[in-house]
């Protein structure tokens, strides 16, 4: 059972052997690749990120995120050209004495508004780019499926690529029962070229990489320190603006700060309206920069599959190439095989040696 019928002609166990242990290399190939790349780990990181993202992906958190950046950028263009020129009038003071004094007595509010064009520059550009990869987000997001996690995407090289393993080895080892191996070798490699056709995976993995190229800049270390430092500048001014600016110019001119509220109401609504908002819109930057912060490390992670720079697609040609060469030697060695039945067949035998 273990051998070679004895009229196979030496060419074709040769040709058979080098066939089933391409089979059996490509099954190794499969097993060792995602353990070589750490891709368990990295998978995993994937979808942490993807997780923690999601929330802030969807169509509402975006348009938050917009109104945000409009309601910052009204009160910004209202302070600097009508209300401080205002308050420079009735205090008696130049713009520049104004801008002095703001400094000396709420460096936090000086600091903010000086920087706010920049931050809001910043923020915006983040949010432009989490708008245009919203689509590839939400295809990256089902790498391999919908119903299955990142993580799993391990076992799909590896199950297919132990049955290949496993069938080569077997094929090796019992030749007489070469084309129920072969038979096999090709069920398996279909079934790895149809699922992952049928998943759309080269689409997810093209979408992950433009998303990936995309967000590079934003989780870049410089980046992430600069959201940090604009979060806290703005947070400050938010906090000082609230509780020490108002009250002291209230003071200044001689209001109530409830009157000096009602006034800015009237006259600067843009700039009431953002100083109302201040508070929620701290909240959403403070978490959108922790976001980024706590993520950057499994971006990173995700960028390097399989090794960096990473790139999904060649991951994908890491599975369909194999699989589209296990494909081509079982279905071709089956039609290799079945070309000469005749040999093992009883009849021919003893036809053969009648013959001679």
């Amino acid at each position: 059972m273990s051998a070679y019928p004895p009229a196979t002609p030496p060419g074709r166990r040769l040709l058979t052997r080098v066939a089933l242990g391409t089979v059996a290399a490509i099954g190794l190939f499969l097993i060792v690749l995602p353990l070589a790349t750490s891709l368990p780990g990295k998978s995993d990181a994937s979808g942490q990120m993807m997780a923690a993202f999601r929330p802030q992906m969807t169509d509402t958190a975006l348009a938050l995120a917009n109104d945000d950046q409009k309601v910052m950028a009204a009160m910004g263009t209202q302070l600097s050209t009508s209300m401080l020129p205002d308050l420079a009038a009735q205090l008696h003071m130049t713009p520049a004495q104004l801008s002095s004094y703001l400094a000396a007595n709420y460096p936090a509010t000086a600091n903010g508004v000086a920087q706010l064009p920049a931050m809001l520059q910043f923020f915006g550009g983040i949010n432009a780019t989490m708008w245009a990869q919203q689509a590839n987000f939400q295809q990256a997001d089902q790498i391999p499926t919908s119903f299955l996690p990142p993580t799993s995407m391990t076992m799909l090289f590896v199950i297919p690529g132990a049955l290949l393993l496993g069938i080569g080895l077997f094929g090796l080892a019992r030749p007489a029962r070469v084309r129920a191996v072969f038979a096999g070798a090709t069920v398996v490699s279909l079934v790895m070229v149809v699922g992952l056709l049928s998943v759309s995976m080269y689409g997810k993995a093209s979408a992950a990489d433009q998303m990936t190229t995309a967000f590079k800049p934003v989780f870049a270390a410089q980046s992430v320190q600069q959201a940090q430092s604009y979060t806290a500048t703005a947070g400050a001014m938010a906090t000082e603006f609230s509780t020490k600016l108002v009250p002291g110019l209230a003071q200044a001119l001689h209001v109530t700060p409830a009157q000096l509220s009602q006034s800015m109401a009237a006259s600067y609504p843009a700039v009431a309206a953002g100083a109302t908002l201040l508070p929620q819109i701290m909240q959403r930057m403070q978490s959108a920069t922790n976001l980024i912060v706590t993520q950057a490390g499994n971006f990173d992670q995700s960028a390097s599959i399989p090794w960096s720079p990473g790139s999904m697609v060649a991951m994908f040609w890491m599975m369909m190439a194999p699989a589209l060469l296990g494909l081509g030697i079982g279905a071709g060695a089956l039609v290799l095989l079945g070309g000469r039945p005749a040999l093992a067949h009883p009849v021919s035998r003893m036809r053969a040696a009648m013959h001679h």
